[in-house]
């Protein structure tokens, strides 16, 4: 990590962060910038609840590393459209956390959409015919997502998970 002449934080030389997204237990999402492909991505910086895991607790802190890296390369199998697709894995080595570089999602999560109101009956049955056929998807390979919400599921702009 290090500043760019703008001041913003550059990951691995290459993605420049714009944006937080949001966060949760494994750590934050961030909208940034490609500088090579010059395109925006989601950066997932993966870092554990307890800030102290590293110094307090190195053999957890490698157990984690290796599972987000593990977990990286599952999800690169995946090929579906309703699965967010990763790009690239920025992984300083040992003693690090690991930054998931994907596909920036633009549209929202269901959680946002359903802020505003049911959905209809078609569209939720639509839904949720994708979202199965999304863990279907990664069922195959060998992934299971242990946190299925509605806050994480994301919304493309035409409303596809």
């Amino acid at each position: 990590m290090n500043d760019g002449e703008s001041g913003r934080r550059i990951i691995d030389g290459r993605f420049a962060l714009e944006a937080r997204l949001g966060g949760g237990g494994m750590g934050l999402v961030w909208r940034a910038r490609d500088l090579v492909l010059d395109r925006a991505v989601a950066l997932k910086e993966v870092r554990p609840s307890d800030p102290g895991l590293a110094e307090f607790d190195p053999d957890g802190a490698a157990m984690l590393r290796a599972r987000v890296l593990r977990e990286a390369r599952a999800l690169a199998r995946v090929d579906h459209p309703n699965v967010v697709t990763i790009h690239h894995v920025v992984d300083g080595g040992e003693h690090t956390y690991p930054w998931l570089v994907m596909e920036l999602v633009t549209g929202g999560s269901l959680q946002d959409r359903l802020a505003k109101g049911p959905l209809a009956p078609a569209a939720a049955a639509r839904l949720g015919r994708e979202l199965l056929a999304a863990l279907r998807a990664a069922h195959d390979v060998g992934v299971q997502h242990r946190d299925v919400k509605p806050a994480n599921v994301l919304l493309r702009p035409d409303h596809r998970p």
